[in-house]
């Protein structure tokens, strides 16, 4: 897809970001047990996100709106751009001295394969739709409190993850509104947010203690009373959010954008580059771009 706007304001953007090859694993060096809870957290996505593309895709026969088909469409392309980004970011990551992963990810293509061929294109949607309202919530969250999560880190993968959040909000309402045209049942709709979180939460710390127990620190204290206060410091920031989007009511797109996101998007118009390798010891506002060479 080329890069022209959705009505809705989707912006398919083909972008490349680098990973060096010796990228460090705890690319944030003051929270270490920060950067393995991340880099978990991308193995899922090239898994994930083809998961979600045909979740979307098997619903478009029943899709009778043509404005919606075309946000479906929107959405689609950025997905395929961000597991791509991912991809390439984990096969660095993993051949740092993590290759007891490959084992870890083939969980995840399992889990996406059974669901794909053994659940109802309702419980994916719902799934899907779920997916994308934990998404909102972390999105909203980690742009937000942006410097506490990822200031003074290595840049490569906080800048990766930035971009992506952003695109999260840009197309936040498609996921809802294909569940809500085809099927709308509500409490159906909570039940897959929920299934979401225990699935995600199984699976990333399955991911982690692979990862602690390649850096030989699991079992030791510093190692679980970071990883309780990362805990805390994201159910304060999540849970809130995501009890919202839970009611009846909720609408993604009433939950406004932070102003960092379209200031980032923005600069892209503008044609920065330098997005791609944010200065992570500026990020509060004004959004500073590392310089490209």
């Amino acid at each position: 897809m080329s890069e022209k706007r959705t009505p809705g304001g989707i912006l398919v953007r083909k972008v490349r970001f680098e990973f060096p090859q010796d990228l460090k694993p705890h690319w944030h060096a003051t929270q270490p047990e920060w950067s393995q809870l991340v880099n978990s957290a991308s193995l899922l996505l090239p898994y994930l996100e083809p998961y979600l593309i045909d979740n979307i895709r098997n619903a478009l026969p029943h899709i009778t709106d043509p404005a919606l088909r075309e946000e479906a469409a929107g959405y689609i392309g950025q997905e395929s751009q961000h597991f791509q980004q991912h991809r390439r970011l984990n096969d660095v990551l993993i051949s740092r001295g993590y290759e007891q992963l490959r084992a870890h990810e083939q969980q995840w293509a399992q889990d996406y394969e059974r669901f794909a061929k053994t659940r109802s294109l309702k419980f994916n949607l719902s799934y899907t739709a779920g997916l994308e309202t934990f998404a909102l919530a972390v999105s909203q969250a980690m742009i937000k409190h942006r410097d506490l999560y990822f200031g003074g880190a290595d840049p490569e993968v906080p800048s990766l993850f930035l971009w992506h959040f952003v695109e999260e909000l840009e197309h936040k309402d498609v996921a809802f509104d294909v569940y809500q045209h085809v099927y709308g049942h509500y409490w159906y709709r909570i039940y897959g947010m929920l299934f979401v979180l225990a699935h995600l939460v199984r699976r990333v710390r399955q991911g982690y203690i692979i990862l602690f127990k390649a850096d030989g620190v699991w079992g030791k204290w510093r190692t679980h009373w970071a990883i309780k206060r990362i805990t805390f410091r994201l159910c304060r920031h999540l849970i809130p959010r995501l009890v919202q989007y839970a009611m009846p009511w909720h609408h993604p797109s009433h939950v406004p954008d932070p102003a960092w996101a379209k200031e980032w998007v923005e600069l892209y118009e503008q044609g920065q580059k330098g997005l791609l390798k944010l200065d992570t010891s500026k990020l509060s506002l004004p959004l500073v771009p590392l310089p490209v060479a």
